[in-house]
């Protein structure tokens, strides 16, 4: 009689209620997750993972929810810690552009290292900037201080300043706009610059390809940037408004939808990704379904174009046309990281068409990551995959297993994560981060606010 040892693993975490967010959406009511050199090697039935495996660390779950890590799919970083700054700017010439204008590595690395710790606090294990950090290697350094994953790209690549100044002069200045690339081929010098991450396949910085805007980056620039990805096998990100008007003007240019215009340009795809698209027409929704095209949804700046009127956004419709869609906070001034689940349903239910909970749950995670390329690593809970995951609380008032989905992506995170693990390793045991100290980041974050408002002259 052949009898099999168990085999040997890191980590297992039992008896939790496991979503793996895989094509079946699968749902184990007594699961468990193992994991081995930071990878999953196996998912299942409590009874089975434990019959088949022995591992050096057990965790007991006791019922409570086991996801993949939410992936903040787009947020300015670096601005994290002007968040409650607006108000003190009104009545005044100083603008987010002489905000920006005045940052340092020291304020970016600040501000990164704050956002992480209020990632780690609601459930995330990554996010992903689109190319507003002037030094990289600053925001960079975090992944491997606190243990989250990141993903970025090159610093401001636009080589048009102009419609900058004329359609956000509230985000300009002319000293923030001294700081892009000074002519065109100064631009296509950034494009690529950051993609040497990608050679460690074990970090935890990744590197896409990005324009800034598509009216800030002449044809030269955008299609450089748009073919440096597709020859180095990366995402393509645009970063666009989400003002309606300039959906609008550039339509009525083109004498076309956008949509349409990139569709016949060969553009659209899955490896291509758009940032708001907050104006789709109805015959648009096939076209970015049927080539499985990637946008990102940031619902409380999606209800602000929604407010300007003329904006046409359809982002469940679309996730249900075959497109990949992921929701992310933009720049979290008006709500926490573990907010951003109800908005979009609030946004998704005042556009007539609500968004279910599984549908959510895969737009803040295998969505999310497929947004940056990232689909085949992480995102989900299958074997194989980095184990980049988050164990909740079992009495958190989001436990009570009735509804899973709903309880893990639209009820906010009432308590921190009782674990969280990314890439295999645990950085947070019952909501203390284990890499960073939350009252240093504080401390340093409230003193770079301090040297931020000096240098604006917003400092009384």
């Amino acid at each position: 009689m052949n009898i099999q040892k168990p085999q040997p693993c890191d980590l297992i975490v039992h008896s939790g209620i496991v979503l793996t967010v895989d094509s079946q959406d699968t749902i184990h009511s007594d699961g468990a997750v193992a994991v081995d050199n930071g990878r999953i090697c196996a998912v299942g039935p409590t009874n089975a993972i434990r019959e088949h495996f022995t591992a050096r660390e057990t965790l007991d779950a006791k019922g409570g929810l086991v996801h993949p890590g939410f992936i903040d799919a787009h947020i300015h970083i670096s601005q994290y810690t002007s968040r409650s700054v607006e108000p003190l700017m009104v009545g005044t010439p100083v603008t987010m552009g002489h905000w920006k204008a005045a940052l340092t590595p020291e304020d970016e690395h600040a501000s990164a290292q704050l956002a992480a710790v209020d990632y780690l606090r609601a459930g995330y294990t990554g996010f992903v900037d689109p190319g507003t950090i002037f030094e990289p290697d600053a925001v960079a350094a975090v992944a491997g201080e606190v243990g989250l994953r990141i993903w970025l790209t090159d610093p401001y690549v636009a080589d048009l300043t102009q419609p900058m100044l004329d359609s956000s002069p509230e985000l300009s200045s002319l000293d923030f706009l001294a700081r892009w690339p000074e002519s065109t081929d100064a631009a296509l010098k950034r494009v690529g610059s950051q993609l040497y991450r990608n050679r460690d396949a074990d970090g935890l910085v990744k590197a896409f390809i990005g324009i800034y805007g598509p009216t800030l980056a002449t044809d030269v620039l955008w299609n450089a940037a748009f073919s440096a990805s597709r020859e180095h096998g990366v995402q393509f990100q645009e970063h666009r408004g989400y003002d309606p008007a300039q959906y609008i003007e550039e339509e009525e240019v083109a004498g076309r939808s956008a949509i349409a215009r990139l569709h016949d340009a060969g553009i659209l795809g899955p490896a291509t990704t758009f940032v708001h698209m907050n104006v789709i027409h109805r015959e648009d929704v096939a076209l970015l379904g049927d080539t499985h095209t990637s946008i990102v949804w940031c619902p409380f700046q999606q209800m602000r174009a929604m407010g300007y009127g003329r904006a046409e956004p359809r982002m469940v419709e679309l996730a249900r046309a075959g497109a990949t869609i992921a929701i992310a906070t933009d720049i979290p001034r008006n709500l926490n990281f573990d907010a951003l689940g109800s908005v979009a349903v609030c946004n998704a239910t005042a556009l007539g068409v609500p968004v279910k909970a599984n549908e959510l749950l895969r737009m803040r995670t295998i969505e999310a990551a497929r947004t940056v390329g990232a689909g085949g690593e992480v995102g989900s809970l299958e074997v194989g995959k980095r184990a980049d995951f988050v164990v909740r609380e079992s009495a958190s008032s989001e436990a009570l297993g009735l509804d899973p989905c709903a309880e893990a992506a639209v009820v906010g995170i009432t308590r921190s994560p009782a674990l969280t693990v990314i890439n295999g390793r645990i950085v947070v045991r019952h909501g203390n981060p284990l890499g960073i100290e939350p009252e240093a980041a504080a401390l340093a974050a409230r003193a770079s606010v301090k040297r931020l408002l000096a240098r604006t002259g917003l400092a009384a």
